[in-house]
């Protein structure tokens, strides 16, 4: 009997240096990048409730890609200014990337009513084959690289791999 009660106390003392508690807390980030580009990424870290002094919530770091450089491949005029056909470089945007670069070119052009973002100049050739006249390697290219419409100069609309994501007015 002696000899069962070291060997119990002898796993609990065991037990007990294994678990000190000094151990440093475990953290998780999570990263979204989809492509490459020379421009430089904006960080956005967001704290979880509790977290800061003490709390043990994880963190959830995203990074987008700000829209730096960009190409007018197609221009058409109407009686309320002009409409374009942008391409980006291929990056890792986010629905607020894609806002902002919207944004920043209604207020550097007062001539801009309506454009059309893609990450692809074959894409945006493709999407000025009439939709019946189409292939279905043109659909599906348009689908993958067509991220934004501006609806005039006061509403956006996501489109292809951003679809999931709310359009709406912008503007004041």
């Amino acid at each position: 009997m002696k000899t069962r009660l070291i060997a119990v106390l002898s796993v609990l003392a065991l037990a007990l240096v294994a678990c000190d508690g000094d151990e440093p807390e475990l953290s998780t980030a999570s990263t979204i990048i989809t492509g490459g580009t020379n421009a430089p990424a904006t960080t956005t870290t967001t704290d979880a409730p509790g977290e800061g002094s003490g709390g043990s919530a994880p963190s959830t770091t995203l990074v987008g890609q700000t829209v730096t450089d960009f190409d007018v491949v197609a221009r058409f005029p109407n009686d309320n200014g002009e409409e374009r056909y942008y391409v980006i470089p291929n990056a890792a945007y986010t629905d607020v990337d894609l806002t902002q670069f919207v944004i920043e070119l209604l207020e550097s052009d007062s001539e801009l009513y309506g454009a059309e973002i893609f990450d692809s100049e074959e894409a945006a050739d493709a999407y000025q084959v009439d939709e019946a006249e189409r292939t279905d390697e043109e659909t599906a290219l348009i689908e993958r690289h067509h991220f934004v419409t501006l609806v005039g100069r006061d509403r956006i609309e996501f489109r292809g791999p951003f679809s999931e994501f709310p359009g709406g007015a912008i503007g004041s």
